[in-house]
């Protein structure tokens, strides 16, 4: 032993036996320095004994030097205090415990550096609890977490309670416990079940728990996973452990365990911190989850109603709709099934998500025994299992990767309309968020397509009123212009047997007249007037006694080129600045028509034709076949200067007329005959001029 001097042996002989580091100090001079301190500075024991305190600690000199001064003069100074010792390894971080023994003080030295990896270590876990606060989402909260005390080098497991067991859901295995093993470090994903040992039991009832024996708690948790933790720590040595409980809503969670060879239960308090601050994360990101999802699903269905009231058919909303279901969900497939109206069938409307050839195999199925039809009669969404589908759609949704289908009634009232089918990749339920919106926006959808319904069955009502209406006007016309025909006919008759009698004495005495004339003689020229005057009026009586007379054609088949090129040569004969053109097509056949009635209805129309060229002109006479209707055309064209187009119509009434010298009855009578022929007659009037009569005739 050294004595003050540098000699060994003396009254500190016996410190050399001791398990930790200390020294003597006399007179502020190191008089004394065990082997111990002595392997931690690195120092023999001639170059510690008579130096100052400086040598422990040259920053803290001045602080322990005061320290020491006060001690001396009898002042209450702590005992123990934490410094930074001057190693031959470099700084080191003590704890110094002085206490005095006469004039000798004794300095017990304790090597703090692992505390103080310990305390960064908690530190650590502190700021990151602390960080977690502001996370929008659960999983990226349990994610950080899981991250942060893997960068820590901690080994944990992360466990769910599952009514009689615990679920073993994630796994990190640190450095220090995975005994060189490089598959077994890191971050692992488990699947596995146990039963509740005592310290799992402890946490979850008292918020945490401290275990010493781990190896027996993995034990009772699962004897698979004893065995592999009893042989794992025969490699690495002993580990401890605790275990605390994650609280969500007010109610306990999980739990988080987690093994070290330093932990102690004076780590408990930082560590039940440690899940309050993950709790309270958890607790705020399904606020904010919360929150978000609904404020989403108000959104959606802002902008569904939206589209459901601009859309002027269902099929408008069927894309933007369904992809707010596609878009709020995050399905996989989406269909839109509209029961067929009238039939036992569920149609795909639209589809997002499904191949073609998929889409085309499953465009309309039974409704009767489906799974559309269960959901239809309950009335609420639900999430249906693969195995609850029927074969073949169970087979097919397994081959697509799909674990379960969600269905939506769609409803207004008490009129089923379809559904809405979203397929997912996992196994999951519908929050009561995710089923008011989704019974939300099946109401939008069932309320469009509805209405549409109704629109359409309201449309055709109208439109067959509106068609009921027209026909009744146009009975009523005709009831009308029938009776006002016969009566007109009536007293055509009469008008004509009596004018026909006075006018047969009017032509005796015309032609009497005429004999006693001379040929200078100048009354010859006013029995010319009255010869003209009387035959306009015996032609009107011809016309009245037509007109009063209803058709009753005799049909037979005639060829209408022969009555054309007759009624044509009458009409234009003593014409010569009249040319007629001829466009009579080969195939016309000939068409059961009365030939008398016909030649007298294309005569007037030629007439007519001759009549409206007074300087000349040209008439085309057209025919072919029809090619929209079964029949022949027979067109008459003039280059006349051409007809009003409000005067059409009114051409074909009785004893309207735009001829000085005309009756009024010639196109009325044609009119008549061609409708006694199932026939019909048209003008064609450009404002270029020109006019043309089209004749349909059937075969």
């Amino acid at each position: 032993m050294t004595t003050r001097d540098g000699a060994r042996g003396g009254p500190y002989q016996h410190l050399d036996t001791l398990p930790f580091a200390m020294a003597v100090i006399r007179d502020s001079r190191i008089v004394y320095a065990n082997t111990t301190l002595l392997e931690l500075l690195g120092l023999s024991q001639e170059q510690v004994v008579g130096k100052m305190l400086e040598l422990l600690s040259e920053n803290q000199g001045p602080f322990i030097r005061e320290r020491h001064a006060r001690r001396l003069a009898g002042e209450p100074v702590p005992d123990t205090y934490e410094t930074v010792l001057r190693t031959a390894r470099g700084e080191l971080h003590v704890e110094l415990t002085v206490s005095r023994a006469g004039e000798d003080i004794y300095v017990l030295v304790r090597d703090l550096s692992g505390r103080m990896g310990q305390r960064r270590v908690l530190q650590r876990m502190a700021a990151l609890g602390a960080s977690l606060l502001g996370i929008r989402s659960e999983d990226e909260v349990l994610r950080r977490v899981f991250e942060g005390l893997a960068e820590l080098r901690m080994s944990y497991a992360y466990l769910v309670p599952e009514g009689a067991l615990v679920r073993l859901a994630h796994v990190c295995v640190g450095d220090e416990a995975s005994a060189g093993v490089p598959w077994l470090t890191g971050q692992h994903l488990v699947d596995d079940s146990g039963n509740w040992c005592p310290m799992l039991r402890r946490a979850w009832h008292e918020g945490a728990a401290y275990g010493e024996n781990l190896v027996g708690e993995a034990g009772q948790f699962s004897s698979e996973w004893g065995q592999l933790v009893g042989a794992h720590l025969r490699r690495v040595g002993p580990l401890r452990a605790l275990c605390v409980r994650i609280d969500g809503g007010g109610a306990p969670r999980a739990l988080l365990a987690v093994g070290s060879d330093w932990l102690g239960e004076d780590e408990l308090a930082p560590w039940r911190l440690f899940a309050s601050q993950v709790s309270a994360a958890l607790d705020a990101a399904r606020t904010i989850c919360r929150l978000s999802t609904r404020n989403t699903a108000l959104t959606s269905l802002n902008r569904l109603a939206a589209a459901t009231a601009t859309a002027q058919e269902p099929r408008d909303l069927f894309a933007p709709g369904l992809e707010e279901v596609h878009s709020l969900m995050g399905c996989g497939v989406v269909l839109l099934l509209l029961r067929a109206e009238g039939r036992d069938d569920l149609e795909v409307a639209w589809q997002r998500g499904l191949p073609e050839e998929e889409a085309r195999r499953v465009h309309r199925f039974t409704l009767t025994g489906s799974m559309s039809a269960r959901v239809m009669e309950e009335g609420v969404p639900r999430v249906v299992g693969v195995a609850e589908f029927s074969e073949p759609i169970r087979s097919g949704l397994r081959e697509a990767g799909t674990a379960c289908v969600a269905l939506v009634p769609l409803q207004v009232r008490a009129h089923m309309v379809g559904t809405i089918a979203m397929t997912f990749s996992h196994a999951r339920v519908l929050t009561d968020l995710e089923r008011e919106t989704l019974q939300a926006m099946g109401v939008h959808f069932a309320a469009a397509i509805e209405t549409h319904r109704l629109l359409q069955e309201l449309r055709g009502r109208a439109e067959e009123l509106t068609h009921l209406h027209s026909e009744l006007e146009a009975t009523q016309r005709q009831l009308v212009e029938r009776e006002r025909l016969a009566a007109l006919g009536e007293l055509s008759a009469v008008v004509a047997h009596e004018v026909r009698n006075p006018l047969g004495a009017i032509f005796n005495a015309l032609a009497t007249l005429r004999r006693f004339q001379e040929p200078e003689s100048p009354g010859l020229t006013l029995v010319s007037i009255l010869s003209e005057e009387a035959h306009r009026l015996n032609r009107l009586v011809d016309d009245l006694l037509d007109f009063a007379r209803p058709p009753s054609p005799q049909p037979q088949p005639v060829p209408l080129a022969h009555l054309l090129e007759e009624a044509v040569r009458t009409a234009t004969v003593d014409q010569p600045r009249l040319r007629v053109e001829w466009a009579l097509e080969p195939d016309v056949p000939p068409l059961p028509m009365d030939a008398r009635m016909m030649r007298q209805v294309f005569l007037n129309l030629a007439l007519n034709a001759v009549q409206a060229m007074p300087q000349g002109g040209t008439l085309r006479i057209r025919v072919h076949r029809c090619h929209t209707r079964t029949g022949a055309l027979v067109e008459f064209t003039d280059t006349g200067p051409g007809i009003p187009p409000g005067l059409h119509e009114r051409l074909f009434e009785p004893f309207f007329t735009t001829k000085a010298t005309g009756t009024g009855l010639g196109l009325a009578i044609v009119r008549r005959t061609l409708h006694a022929h199932g026939g019909h007659i048209s003008i064609e009037s450009p404002p270029t001029g020109g006019t043309t009569f089209r004749v349909r005739l059937p075969l």
